[in-house]
């Protein structure tokens, strides 16, 4: 019997945001994948520790995946690869991931791959960072027939909801073009971690923040 490969959103960073589904997936998984850097557990394995303790002594499957510019299609083969090596001995397989499986997600770049070999899978939701920064800001993503747009890094002049995900590098422009066009803009950074940070106007978000950090811009 083949294994089922199981994407399973764990939410922006607080591990009360898992939803029960996700638990249960991540406690009857066999094996726990998770993206991971110089061979050390990730973001999204930490969330998922903190919910699930007894995780710790569960097989690891540790999967690097370059941040960087470049052919990145290796990476995403090898990991397409050595996670049917388990699911070809009938091993379920958590893949953790940081937010919605769906939603800028690494596993999106691979999943294909595993279907093609003629594995189950199934996508378990996961809280989105956007929402969960809404939540914190308390402020609507959208009212009545409000549009929303997302961007990885990009502002656009939209008339609607602008979420800019990843917005840590480009802030100087990013802002420029704010008071440009005469919008309001949020800004929050690592969202549901320990070390979260809220900026509630333009004048109060600095030039320069980290990698997990996403702007709501509304006119």
């Amino acid at each position: 019997m083949k294994g089922i490969l199981y994407a399973v959103g764990v939410g922006p960073g607080d591990p009360e945001l898992l939803t029960l589904k996700a638990v249960r997936v991540i406690r009857e998984a066999n094996v726990i994948a998770c993206p991971s850097k110089d061979n050390t557990y990730g973001v999204a394995y930490n969330i998922a520790l903190r919910a699930c303790p007894e995780i710790a002594s569960k097989e690891k499957l540790l999967l690097d995946f370059p941040m960087k510019a470049g052919d990145i299609t290796s990476a995403h083969k090898e990991a397409s690869e050595r996670i049917t090596k388990f699911l070809e001995k009938g091993k379920s397989v958590a893949f953790l991931t940081l937010g919605d499986p769906e939603v800028y997600s690494t596993f999106s770049y691979f999943s294909d791959m595993v279907c093609e070999k003629g594995f189950e899978i199934e996508v378990i939701s996961g809280i989105t960072s956007f929402c969960a920064a809404a939540a914190g800001f308390n402020i609507p993503v959208s009212i009545g027939s409000e549009a929303v747009l997302i961007t990885a890094g990009e502002y656009r002049d939209f008339d609607g909801t602008l979420i800019i995900m990843k917005a840590g590098k480009k802030l100087v422009q990013i802002k420029e073009k704010i008071r440009e066009h005469g919008k309001k803009a949020w800004l929050v950074e690592n969202c549901g971690m320990p070390d979260e940070k809220f900026y509630y106007d333009i004048d109060s978000i600095p030039d320069t923040t980290g990698y997990f950090s996403l702007m709501i811009v509304k006119g």
